[in-house]
């Protein structure tokens, strides 16, 4: 599960981000939405410990990642928080099973193959393992970076923006996975967007103003 409170941050002395407080049990999903310039992928990175707020909490499995070194937050975030971006970034030398095992290495030291193969498996791009990320379609790549970001079951999976660049059919796919795989792995699942075809699907929402 994941909390806040009082997340505050600004990247210059005339813009200060206040963000609201969230809680996410494991299995269940918020939605993070506001107009564009209103934080929401900072608020993403900061969650992520890609961005250290100036005040504030970020409690994930009772550990407040504010407070880890630069270093011990990199180690946490490896193996507790799995992040989709809004651009996949594969190492484009490797195929896709090479990126999703090299994804467990730098977090565990061990190769997860059997893990990463399941994965592509249940987001039906087992026949794509052994191309390069540049082989595959855009709608492709987002699955893979969603299996990449579960590679080493996360208490917490982000996604920035994960159906802007797709079509509808594809869209609702993506959600679809996203949704299933993290009530099946028991992670908290972030969407943040301001995809309008896909609000409506959620309970739990947090509009950034």
């Amino acid at each position: 599960m994941i909390s806040t409170k009082n997340i505050r941050f600004s990247y210059n002395k005339t813009q200060e981000f206040i963000f609201p407080d969230l809680y996410c049990e494991a299995g269940n999903t918020i939605l993070i939405t506001g107009d564009s310039g209103k934080g929401k992928t900072t608020y993403l990175h900061i969650l992520a410990g890609l961005l250290k707020p100036k005040t504030g909490e970020i409690e994930i499995d009772k550990t407040n990642i504010v407070l880890l070194s630069e270093k011990a937050t990199d180690t946490f975030r490896g193996k507790h928080i799995g992040v989709v971006f809004q651009k996949s970034h594969f190492i484009g030398a490797l195929t896709v099973l090479e990126n999703l095992e090299m994804a467990s290495w730098l977090a565990t030291g061990k190769k997860h193959t059997k893990r990463a193969k399941k994965l592509l498996e249940q987001l039906g791009i087992e026949n794509q393992a052994f191309k390069l990320p540049s082989q595959l379609s855009i709608g492709q790549q987002q699955r893979v970076s969603i299996a990449r970001a579960l590679m080493n079951e996360p208490k917490v999976l982000l996604a920035d923006e994960p159906t802007s660049s797709l079509d509808d059919k594809n869209a609702e796919k993506v959600i679809e996975l996203l949704t299933f795989l993290s009530k099946e792995y028991k992670a908290a699942l972030l969407i943040v967007t301001h995809d309008n075809r896909i609000k409506e699907r959620f309970i739990n929402k947090i509009t950034l103003i």
